[in-house]
């Protein structure tokens, strides 16, 4: 799979720690990764969504 060079920075982030994006935060960067099942996308109560890395994610970034 090949992951753009800002695909691969945001599963780099995630592998260290979930996130929680800010309302202005354009998703569709990261949709991709999302559909391909390599990050959960977790909707807030607050309208923020929690960006997590799964096993398929790391995988990735191992590859």
């Amino acid at each position: 799979m090949d992951l753009t060079e800002i695909e691969r920075a945001f599963l780099r982030q995630l592998s260290s720690e979930p996130w929680i994006s800010t309302p202005l935060f354009d998703h569709d960067l990261v949709a991709r990764l999302v559909e391909l099942g390599m990050v959960d996308a977790i909707p807030q109560t607050s309208g923020d969504t929690e960006y997590r890395i799964t096993a398929e994610g790391r995988a990735a970034l191992s590859g």
